[in-house]
């Protein structure tokens, strides 16, 4: 007797022309690639737009098991080099690797070469760490397993320099190779057989190698060419070793060589450019990004460094206030002080500085400076009075100001108006004044710490500060402090220091 079986009553849902969105989005690509490189075979074609589909329609890793014939090796060798799309999804492991010598051992020529190129072109792009390594490993043993009846002339190169180009270190070596045969970088890459590919990654790490080089070979302070290149954002932001980027190490380099001297407007540009003024807030997204890497020793030298360069801008500041005032009597005093200021910064009595300007001393600057390479300052309200605070040995403060601000020195620095604050970044003008010596008192009374005192008459105004910081001993040479043609003056009216 027949069964009878109930109804079935399966509903579908219509297929939507948006579902097939991505096949033929893989499909265009394909057909596109496939006549710009002029393998038109229909098999060839059909073979990538089935791996693309598959992989642009989140397959995982079942694609793999479509690798059957030489003809899929090659259809996937010829996408990772062409298809931005395929590399996006796909990545060189040790699984892909080993399917692309399922059908056929070793590889074709051809399906190699492809797989070279996309190692050159995409480099740790497509594969990181171990994969990455591995993949150099499987370079390496299909060109050794060439032998020696080979006509490609580009291969028969690659298997001669095998050691060095396929490794995980290659850009590093290929730099080397570079300096170790007394030839430049560009030669280099003909030699190597490299120089085709001079926009792909592997070439672009090479030339970023090759400017680290550079940074550590040339003379300390050069003003080279390789300083406009190394300040792109592509090149600062690239990965380099231990987790951190290039950036971190051009301006080690930077800072490293120039230790133990004043380092040159050149280098001290580019780091500025890059990486910003450290004297910021440390939660700012400079500091996290650069400065927080590269360690307190470094951060402390550039900040001495950028204290000659705040004291270089506040003489100019000062200087043009002069000038733009038409004021006799400031013209005057400005030699005097510039003595004095440069005279503490070259015995190395100062540590840090932070500049405030007023707005018309922000524009001056602006004029004349590259924004990116300023240092950080702070803005001043309510007056004329540019402002330069000094941080000196023995636990000491210096404030000076442009225009008749009195030049004060404390022993300890009040609270407010935070001068040290760098979250703080507009400050009142009688603050920085005035207000700071009554924060002063109002903190600490009359401790003897704090001294006053206006830029007249010359020489007893740099005798009562030198005084000053002789009371808490920091002793200077004077003759370093007094013009020379002064000097003699001051002793018989001072007596030496």
């Amino acid at each position: 007797m027949p069964i009878k079986l109930p109804f079935l009553d399966i509903k579908l849902s219509e297929w939507k022309e948006t579902d097939f969105d991505k096949i033929v989005a893989a499909e265009k690509v394909v057909v596109a690639i496939a006549k710009g490189a002029g393998m038109n075979s229909d098999t060839f074609q059909v073979a990538c737009r089935r791996l693309l589909a598959m992989v642009m329609a989140g397959a995982g890793t079942d694609w793999l098991e479509e690798i059957t014939t030489p003809v899929d090796v090659r259809a996937c060798t010829f996408l990772l080099v062409s298809s931005d799309d395929f590399c996006q999804l796909a990545r060189v492991d040790r699984n892909l690797l080993g399917r692309l010598l399922m059908p056929r051992r070793p590889m074709t020529k051809l399906s190699l070469m492809q797989l070279i190129r996309a190692f050159l072109e995409r480099f740790d792009l497509l594969a990181e760490g171990r994969a990455l390594g591995d993949w150099c490993d499987f370079l390496r043993e299909q060109l050794a397993g060439l032998g020696g009846d080979n006509n490609t002339s580009d291969l028969v190169r690659y298997s001669r320099f095998s050691e060095i180009i396929f490794s995980v270190s290659g850009p590093s070596k290929v730099v080397n190779f570079a300096r170790e045969n007394g030839i430049d970088f560009d030669a280099a890459l003909r030699k190597l057989g490299l120089n085709g590919f001079a926009d792909g990654r592997y070439i672009k790490l090479c030339r970023y190698q090759y400017y680290l080089e550079t940074l550590r070979t040339m003379e300390v302070g050069e003003n080279h060419p390789v300083l406009k290149e190394v300040v792109k954002s592509d090149v600062v932001n690239a990965p380099a070793a231990e987790g951190k980027l290039l950036g971190h190490s051009i301006i080690e380099i930077l800072i490293d060589r120039s230790a133990g001297k004043v380092i040159s407007q050149a280098w001290q540009n580019a780091i500025l450019t890059i990486a910003g003024d450290p004297r910021v807030p440390k939660s700012s997204a400079s500091y996290q990004q650069w400065w927080s890497i590269i360690g307190d020793k470094r951060i402390a030298l550039m900040r001495g460094w950028l204290s000659r360069f705040d004291l270089a801008l506040f003489l100019g500041v000062l200087e043009q206030s002069a000038k733009d005032d038409r004021n006799d009597a400031m013209e005057r005093m400005f030699a005097p002080r510039k003595t004095f200021m440069e005279g503490l910064v070259e015995q190395e009595a100062v540590y840090e500085s932070r500049l405030f300007l007023t707005s018309s001393a922000e524009s001056y600057l602006k004029k004349n400076y590259k924004k990116e390479k300023l240092p950080s300052y702070a803005l001043v309200k309510g007056g004329q009075a540019s402002v330069i605070y000094l941080q000196l040995k023995n636990g000491l403060h210096m404030v000076e100001g442009t225009h008749s601000f009195s030049i004060r020195v404390m022993n300890k620095l009040p609270e407010k108006p935070g001068i040290t604050d760098y979250s703080i970044d507009v400050f009142n003008s009688r603050d920085l004044g005035v207000g700071l010596a009554e924060f002063y008192l109002w903190q600490f009374q009359r401790d003897g710490g704090l001294m006053e005192t206006a830029h007249n008459p010359d020489l007893t105004w740099q005798n009562k500060v030198i005084s000053h910081l002789a009371k808490f001993n920091l002793k200077l040479d004077v003759g370093k402090l007094i013009a020379p043609s002064k000097y003699r003056t001051y002793k018989s009216k001072f007596g030496a220091s």
